[in-house]
């Protein structure tokens, strides 16, 4: 492609922002009517604007859904207007505080992503979606046994990460406070700060030979497989995703056949997984790891819709480590603008509770 000339970048820029707002094809008579080009470029007649929106048509930037039609930007349209002319803009006051909700204390990482997903969608308009870590690195920190009835307790198992698993189960007598104490014990000397890997892997009967009492011993039995439950069923690519129904209210969406298909693709976490893992959010940097994809750069085998849509995203993490990334996935006609200014900054924010765990 070749360089655009300062008015084509100027026309390009007007066609995507009227697009943006309207999802209509846009015109050449509404360009030329355009103020901010006449101030910068003076008058322009028809038939130059017509001649311009041809060329970008012709470079791929542009494309004419119908002979009669205004022009659509192309995928490679968005790039460009993205990568080379979009100006980040300040976040608000008021978005300001609305991003201040996204405070500690938290329970848990899950919590604090579930309110940072559900703050970043309200703020957008589109939907917000945020991998959960990676357990693959995560610990065992401590773990609680409770009574909530008589014969049933309740296992607390809570990570270095900030995960927090809950597994009731019944025992056959009731259980003595000193006896629960012993099992809580053993528990946490055996499984505290151990990976999640290696605690799913331990023999009971290798680390148990300090319980002696047979009444304990089977308690301790009956824990620890809640425990290799617990463990098993952190998944090591959770997603967590707020504001499906915003799609709705996107003209792209309006067809029933259209909207299914991004419902598909909005509820398969494993897509999600993918799409999220394979839009650039490599770099080391929180909250300044931007990635923009756009259309094709969305690949998801099971749903070709994802071929419509842009994803704006940032890893997100504390302490100098990255535990994972969050971002908006909307329609190709999405207001980057918002998006760019917007992600970043809930990232930043979130990144001050996670550092209070």
């Amino acid at each position: 492609m070749g360089e655009l000339k300062p008015r084509q970048k100027a026309i390009l820029a007007a066609v995507i922002e009227k697009y943006v707002r309207s999802a209509e094809p846009v015109g050449s008579a509404h360009v030329a009517s355009d103020p901010f080009l006449g101030a910068k470029f003076g008058a322009l007649s028809g038939a130059t604007v017509r001649n311009e929106l041809a060329e970008l048509e012709a470079l791929g930037f542009l494309a004419q859904p119908h002979t009669s039609a205004g022009r659509i930007p192309t995928d490679a349209g968005y790039r460009f207007y993205v990568r080379e002319m979009l100006q980040p803009r300040e976040v608000s006051a008021l978005e300001h505080t609305q991003l201040e909700r996204v405070a500690p204390p938290a329970a848990s990482v899950e919590d604090a992503l579930r309110e940072a997903v559900s703050v970043l969608t309200k703020l957008t308009g589109y939907p917000a979606v945020a991998s959960l870590p990676n357990a693959t690195g995560d610990q065992v920190q401590w773990l609680q046994l409770n009574p909530v009835a008589l014969r049933r307790l309740v296992l607390v198992l809570v990570t270095a990460q900030g995960r927090i698993e809950h597994r009731l189960f019944d025992v056959g007598d009731e259980v003595s406070t000193s006896r629960l104490e012993t099992v809580v014990r053993f528990l946490n000397e055996t499984l505290g700060g151990q990976s999640l890997s290696k605690a799913r892997a331990l023999d009971f009967s290798l680390v148990s030979a300090g319980l002696h009492e047979e009444a304990t011993l089977k308690l301790a039995r009956r824990a620890w497989e809640m425990v290799r439950d617990s463990v098993a069923d952190i998944a090591d690519e959770k997603i967590v995703v707020q504001g499906l129904i915003t799609l709705l209210d996107e003209p792209e969406f309006a067809h029933i056949s259209q909207a299914r298909a991004a419902m598909r693709l909005l509820e398969d976490e494993s897509a999600l997984a993918d799409l999220i893992k394979n839009s650039s959010l490599g770099a080391q940097n929180i909250a300044r790891s931007r990635s923009v994809s756009i259309g094709g750069d969305l690949v998801a085998p099971d749903h070709p819709a994802a071929k419509g849509f842009s994803f704006v995203g940032v890893s997100y993490g504390a302490g100098g480590e990255i535990f994972g990334a969050l971002g908006v996935l909307g329609p190709a006609r999405m207001r980057y603008g918002d998006a760019l200014a917007l992600v970043p900054a809930l990232a930043a924010r979130l990144q001050l509770t996670l550092e209070s765990f």
